[in-house]
């Protein structure tokens, strides 16, 4: 028996010892799933716990194969960070004075790291950051995104775009940090 047959056997039987280990097996990428939408960190601990708390108390949401299990509390997460998103008021209004646009077409070359896109991501308005992590992060197509935000496939596709132009000009404006 490996170790993740081990913990999913002990869930079955409630003990404790092994619901902390499946915690701890899958905290990170649970909470990850919920920053990348929510952008912020106390709100996606909130929703890990949830989403964790969640698939220990309904064993049904249980699967034996682990990378099945890790897209299921992926997608707990991600759904139950949408729901916060539509909590908040006016989560998708955008107005279009923020609207930058930049001309990507100047030759010029730009070299940034993970670590600049992912502070790049952060720095978006939570509508735009939703829709780029779904689509990005999460392999959501734009109908998917459509459905799950209640918006139009072309709002989705246009606030992408302009999310993508907004990110641009944050990694040129910030190579040098």
């Amino acid at each position: 028996m490996n170790n993740y047959e081990e913990i999913i056997n002990g869930l079955r039987k409630s003990d404790e010892r092994l619901q902390m280990r499946f915690y701890d097996m899958f905290a990170t990428t649970t909470f990850q799933s919920a920053f990348a939408i929510l952008g912020n960190s106390h709100e996606a601990e909130e929703i890990m716990q949830d989403t964790i708390l969640k698939a220990l108390t309904k064993i049904s949401l249980i699967n034996d194969d682990e990378n099945q299990m890790r897209k299921t509390l992926r997608r707990i997460a991600i759904n139950a960070s949408i729901d916060m998103l539509r909590k908040r008021k006016n989560y998708l209004e955008i107005n279009e004075k923020d609207i930058d646009y930049i001309d990507d077409n100047d030759g010029e070359e730009i070299k940034f790291t993970i670590a600049h896109i992912k502070k790049g991501i952060q720095s978006l308005a939570t509508g735009y950051r939703a829709i780029v992590s779904l689509h990005l992060f999460e392999n959501m197509n734009f109908e998917q995104i459509s459905a799950q935000l209640k918006i139009s496939p072309h709002t989705v596709r246009s606030q992408y775009s302009r999310a993508l132009l907004k990110l641009r000009k944050y990694l040129k404006n910030n190579t040098n940090e």
